[in-house]
């Protein structure tokens, strides 16, 4: 009987080989890590790059006359508030990546339900940068633009 003995080179270049997909995997796993924070920024849909928009709703409805406000998103309901005359609800918020942010808000005065797109951003991303202020009188809001420097009013 007899033994054939090969020396075969092949296990010089496994360790090689072996460094090679190590590093590889070195590699992919930092790419996930990247691809994961970069997703769970994008899942909440704000980026802390963009900038804060202010919005300011002012009650000029008349001394005496409460303004209850009640904004909301996609993502966020900012609660009931109570605004009286000469007064203002505001709130901050980022706008998505997707230039998509939209906040509504319902206005209660005198037992009546009007709403008001207080931020649409397609709309309002040079109009009300970085601040929106709007006024809300018995008839119409009215939003002052940044860019023109004039009110801009709608009826309700």
């Amino acid at each position: 009987m007899h033994v054939l003995l090969i020396n075969y080179p092949i296990s010089q270049n496994f360790h090689v080989e072996k460094a090679t997909m190590v590093q590889a995997l070195c590699h992919i796993s930092i790419f996930i890590l990247v691809l994961i924070s970069n997703l769970t920024i994008l899942s909440e849909g704000k980026l802390v790059f963009f900038p804060v928009r202010h919005v300011h709703i002012k009650n000029n409805l008349g001394d005496g006359i409460n303004l209850q406000v009640h904004c909301k998103s996609g993502d966020d309901d900012l609660g009931i508030h109570n605004v009286t005359y000469g007064g203002d609800y505001q709130f901050h918020f980022r706008v998505n990546a997707f230039g998509t942010t939209l906040f509504f808000c319902g206005l209660v005065w005198d037992a009546k339900l009007h709403y008001l797109n207080a931020y649409i951003h397609q709309r309002d991303k040079e109009r009300c940068a970085p601040d929106c202020f709007w006024t809300v009188d018995k008839n119409q809001s009215c939003l002052f633009n940044m860019r023109t420097r004039s009110q801009e009013c709608r009826p309700f």
